[in-house]
């Protein structure tokens, strides 16, 4: 991933506290590799910093063109850090730097982690590069501990998705239903309207 780097005509030069923190984030010109996890706290902090103070405005963009034009990323891996770090907090971007966890492995054992480091057996392996094969041991010995993580629910394209197909296949069936199969259908049609009433959805009468 490239640097951050960008000019000083890239941010209008209004004399306004937002847009000298905005500069002075930008001038940092740290790099970023976000895809290989090796994302700093600061930098993710930053990031949460620009977005919720709506700082990326300064630059006369929006989000969306922030994070591809200045980021060099899609707004949807930013925001994903950013979620991240709402989650889990700063060690979660330690540790990954540190050693090779994915988010769903970190979410098994996250109970034993704080920013003071690993806690396992009563210890506490402190988040230092020099501790790097001894918190590969603790994390090997908390996962192989841990039950396995509940499957993370699917996003709403996803569901949408498996509706629609759903429906496609409904209508591509040779023949009636018979009594049962049309009970069964009925079933799960009211269960969906059901779930959707749940998420919000107000049908029409």
């Amino acid at each position: 991933m490239d640097e951050v780097v960008t000019t000083r005509e890239s941010v209008p030069a209004e004399a306004d506290p937002a847009a000298a923190e905005l500069w002075r984030w930008m001038g940092r010109r740290d790099a970023f590799n976000l895809v290989a996890g090796r994302c700093s706290t600061a930098d993710v902090e930053s990031l949460s910093r620009i977005k919720e103070g709506r700082l990326f405005e300064k630059a006369n963009c929006s989000w969306d063109e922030f994070c591809a034009r200045h980021l060099h990323m899609s707004r949807r891996k930013v925001d994903q850090e950013i979620g991240y770090l709402k989650q889990f907090g700063p060690a979660f971007f330690t540790l990954r730097q540190l050693n090779r966890i994915s988010v769903r492995e970190y979410a098994q054992i996250a109970g034993h982690i704080s920013e003071e480091g690993v806690h396992v057996d009563g210890e506490v392996v402190a988040l230092l590069p020099e501790n790097s094969e001894r918190l590969a041991g603790a994390l090997d010995t908390l996962l192989e501990r841990a039950e396995p993580a509940a499957p993370e629910p699917p996003a709403f394209d996803t569901v949408l998705h498996r509706y629609r197909t759903a429906t496609q296949g409904l209508r591509s069936l040779d023949g009636d239903l018979d009594g049962e199969q049309l009970r069964a259908l009925a079933g799960e049609i009211a269960e969906a309207i059901s779930a959707a009433g749940d998420r919000g959805l107000v049908l029409e009468r």
